[in-house]
């Protein structure tokens, strides 16, 4: 055959060095055998705990279906739902970059807590490889088999990375692992659990079912910007803890292995973790702390409120971490001691969380006795019901668990800086207390949504002049915005706020600046939310607002008449694909 070759080398009229690569190819293709390709070998593998558990063959998956990915909730009845994703063409650019945003200072308090807010310094331009995320899972496991508690962070590379934030780079690289797929995956934001949860028997879920449980984890972070305090299985509710432990053990396994496991076991958190809720036995005192202790503990829980506009997950206190509603139970106990001049060592105990905490009162003081007579009443509800109350009644009206939690803390905090109890405590309602200080990302003037300009501080002024409620607050800018801007078709941010309240024309990007500019010169926290989405005409790249009304996120998407606050009709909102939520957009 290469002799029939060279002698055609006249008939053709062809450069030497092209002859030979062509030889060269002839040569290769005869010599190289085929290779055939293997596929993994999936064996019978199995992750285990220390202790021997019980097996279920019977799992299966329970999952709420949802038109709209926003309404689901893991925390509440049902699962967490999957969104239908398809990816199409982008009228904006087909960014991921992070918010570009100053970053917050880290707190030199006591309390474990995750930087759940956009903006965060660790959290801009990274991105991170499976087999990175799957070294760190390795470590958090093994952290939590020897500590019996979550860590703080993981840290990858030179970046601090959340729990929560874990939770999402672990579920993403999971499911990336399981598709063969190896692009890297960007650290986003994501917010703490609100009140986290668990009530699963021991037992194992199959590979099937642990990829399925990360796909909507992944979508719930997505649609809710944190991550959930529970996802529903076959075992039942698997609380925060649980599944970070879970897939911690899952991709450590792969990592190790190179195989997903085909099973992972199972067991309640509690008979995993390291008690923080201690029940004394009668006549000692396991855990114990003096006043000074819980007074400094009380300091710390006051700055982080003040600061992060929540109460922490826990406040540590000599090495223990003690739960919000343990902390009101020894608050309580430490006020009521200091009030009758009492000053001995209290007693950590257990204590529940409450079922639904709610509040309807006036602000004003509480003179001494009747803070001193709601710490008594609080007290004896708790030792009767084993758990928080959801509110306490006062001259002021009900005041709600988180709002006790942060004025105790204040009035034990008094006593430990001026050895006197204060004369009378201000309570505001915990909306109020709440509402988010400057330093908050989605009340943050930036160069695209100025909510700091005059003109756009005047506007939503006048726009809002009348209304009381932060709801309609927001539905008259949305509406102001929906019915005065004529939606015009280009590429990424050209106008801005500002360019856009001028023309009176904007795209999507330019119009949702305007939207969220204004939202947050109200006070009212906003965000961006990019996809990519299906109109009538086609699958285009869209960007919307998410804004923050009663303790949820509610997205208004203005470029439409047909679209009101909270509701969106000029798109299929039961597929599409989230591209990302940002305090600010990078393009």
């Amino acid at each position: 055959m290469l002799s029939d070759i060279a002698e055609k080398w006249g008939q053709y009229k062809v450069k030497r060095p092209l002859l030979l690569t062509m030889l060269l190819l002839i040569v290769v293709a005869l010599l190289i055998p085929n290779i055939c390709a293997t596929t993994t070998n999936q064996q019978n593998t199995e992750i285990i705990t220390n202790t021997s558990i019980s097996q279920d063959n019977n799992a299966s998956i329970y999952v709420k279906p949802s038109d709209n990915p926003s309404t689901t909730a893991a925390g509440s009845p049902g699962a967490v739902t999957d969104t239908k994703s398809t990816t199409t063409k982008s009228q904006s650019t087909a960014t991921s970059a992070s918010t570009s945003n100053s970053s917050k200072n880290q707190s030199t308090t006591n309390i474990q807590y995750a930087q759940a807010a956009a903006g965060d310094s660790n959290v801009q331009n990274n991105w991170f490889t499976n087999q990175k995320i799957t070294e760190a899972a390795g470590r958090v496991k093994t952290y939590i088999e020897t500590n019996k508690r979550l860590p703080n962070y993981v840290t990858i590379g030179t970046v601090q990375v959340t729990m929560p934030q874990f939770l999402q780079l672990m579920t993403t690289g999971l499911i990336q692992v399981s598709k063969g797929t190896t692009t890297q995956i960007q650290l986003k934001n994501v917010g703490t659990p609100t009140s986290i949860s668990e009530n699963i028997k021991s037992g194992s879920l199959t590979k099937t079912e642990y990829l399925n449980l990360a796909s909507r984890i992944q979508s719930y972070i997505n649609n809710n910007g944190r991550a959930p305090n529970y996802a529903t299985s076959s075992l039942g509710k698997v609380g925060f803890e649980s599944l970070i432990y879970m897939y911690s053990r899952v991709l450590g396994y792969y990592n190790t292995n190179k195989v997903l496991s085909s099973t992972v076991s199972m067991k309640p958190w509690e008979s995993i973790s390291k008690p923080t809720t201690v029940t004394p036995t009668p006549g000692t005192s396991q855990t114990s702390f003096t006043i000074a202790q819980i007074g400094k503990a009380a300091g710390d829980v006051k700055a982080f409120v003040e600061k992060n506009d929540r109460l922490p997950n826990f406040v540590e206190i000599s090495g223990k971490n003690i739960t919000m509603p343990q902390f009101l139970k020894l608050l309580t106990t430490s006020l009521l001691q200091i009030y009758g001049n009492k000053k001995t060592s209290i007693a950590l105990k257990s204590a529940g969380a409450p079922s639904s905490p709610s509040e309807d009162h006036k602000s004003g003081n509480i003179d001494k006795s009747g803070y001193v007579d709601l710490a008594n009443r609080i007290q004896k509800y708790m030792d009767s019901n084993g758990k928080a109350p959801n509110f306490a009644s006062s001259a002021l009206g009900k005041i709600r668990y988180e709002t006790l939690i942060y004025m105790e803390s204040r009035i034990v905090y008094f006593y430990a800086v001026n050895n006197v109890l204060p004369k009378y405590a201000t309570v505001n309602p915990w909306e109020t207390s709440t509402t988010p200080s400057t330093n908050n990302p989605y009340l943050k003037a930036t160069e695209d949504a100025p909510s700091n300009s005059q003109t756009i501080k005047n506007l939503a002024k006048s726009i809002t002049a009348g209304k009381t409620s932060e709801s309609a607050k927001a539905t008259a800018i949305f509406n102001w915005v929906r019915d005065n801007i004529v939606y015009s078709f280009y590429y990424d941010t050209i106008k801005g706020a500002l360019g856009a309240l001028s023309s009176r024309k904007a795209n999507c990007v330019d119009t949702t600046h305007l939207l969220v500019a204004l939202t947050r010169a109200a006070g009212i926290q906003a965000r961006y939310e990019h996809g990519y989405c299906k109109f009538s005409d086609g699958w285009f790249g869209h960007v919307w607002a998410q804004v923050y009304v009663n303790g949820k996120w509610y997205r208004a998407d203005a470029i439409s008449s047909r679209n009101s606050f909270g509701v969106i009709n000029n798109w299929d909102t039961r597929t599409w694909t989230q591209l990302g939520i940002y305090a600010e957009l990078p393009f």
